[in-house]
């Protein structure tokens, strides 16, 4: 009986892996328009995702997916000029993890106003002050509570 599972088990792992060999493998850089919207797209960088928004007056975006990738928010921003030549007008960090931030400085330098949740500097300076390895330029002076003019938002 054992001989048989093991076989099986056998069987069963080799299927599987002839499976996986097969799938197409997905690209490092990705990014696509989210079926049944307007405007919006879902970018990859790896496991990596973020969402940017194009509406009439502007770009909206959000967690700048850098985290290892010194290139990261240059390379999100350049495929947000692949969709559109709108300006990037906010950045947006959903939370204050540094995976999701790490590419923060390119969207500051692209003119983008970077704002969070009222805590998310506080958090980051915290883990600053413990010795944490982050970049200078993670702490931006206008990050600011997240105030954004939702007008821009409006769809055209």
């Amino acid at each position: 009986m054992k001989h048989i599972f093991l076989a099986a088990l056998a069987c069963g792992l080799a299927a599987a892996s002839a499976a996986w060999s097969q799938a197409p493998a997905r690209p490092q850089i990705a990014t696509t328009k989210v079926d049944g919207t307007e405007g919006v797209y879902i970018f990859r960088n790896g496991n990596h995702q973020a969402l940017f928004v194009v509406t009439r007056d502007g770009v909206i975006a959000t967690d700048p997916v850098a985290y290892g990738r010194p290139t990261g928010g240059a390379t999100y921003i350049a495929e947000i000029r692949k969709v559109t030549d709108k300006p990037i007008k906010y950045l947006v960090y959903s939370h204050h993890h540094y995976d999701h931030i790490a590419g923060g400085q390119a969207f500051k330098d692209a003119g983008a106003k970077i704002v969070a949740h009222k805590k998310a500097k506080e958090r980051l300076a915290g883990w600053r002050r413990a010795g944490a390895d982050l970049p200078v330029l993670l702490l931006p002076p206008e990050l600011e509570p997240a105030q954004i003019d939702f007008a821009l938002a409006a769809l055209a």
